[in-house]
């Protein structure tokens, strides 16, 4: 009985996290940030982000990781080049209902500046 109770409140705990927007991390099952040295001081910034986050809390993730990545290479700011909305819309059925739902995103080319 002990068993089944815990396997039932680990599924709800899963469901509940399941239906949260994605957090500021690095890339995982449920999204975030990753990022790329592409030469110099260019880097690539990519944010994916769950259905349930704002397009604008995932452009937020953004900016804030291109901010991160510069400083952490010793520059003191960024400005973007070439930024793009790189959201994905999908379908979703059931019961003969359906809809679709967004999944917001961006990337874009992050110049660090002294």
């Amino acid at each position: 009985m002990r068993t089944l109770r815990n396997a039932i409140s680990a599924s709800a705990l899963l469901i509940v996290a399941g239906c949260s927007g994605t957090p500021y991390q690095p890339m995982g099952i449920t999204g975030g940030y990753k990022d790329a040295h592409i030469k110099d001081n260019i880097y690539f910034v990519e944010v994916t982000t769950n259905a349930w986050t704002s397009e604008t809390t995932a452009a937020q993730y953004f900016h804030r990781r291109a901010k991160e990545v510069c400083l952490e290479n010793g520059y003191g700011d960024y400005r973007i080049q070439g930024e793009r909305d790189t959201s994905t819309e999908y379908a979703m059925a059931s019961h003969g209902s359906g809809g679709t739902m967004n999944k917001p995103g961006f990337a874009g080319y992050v110049e660090c500046i002294k």
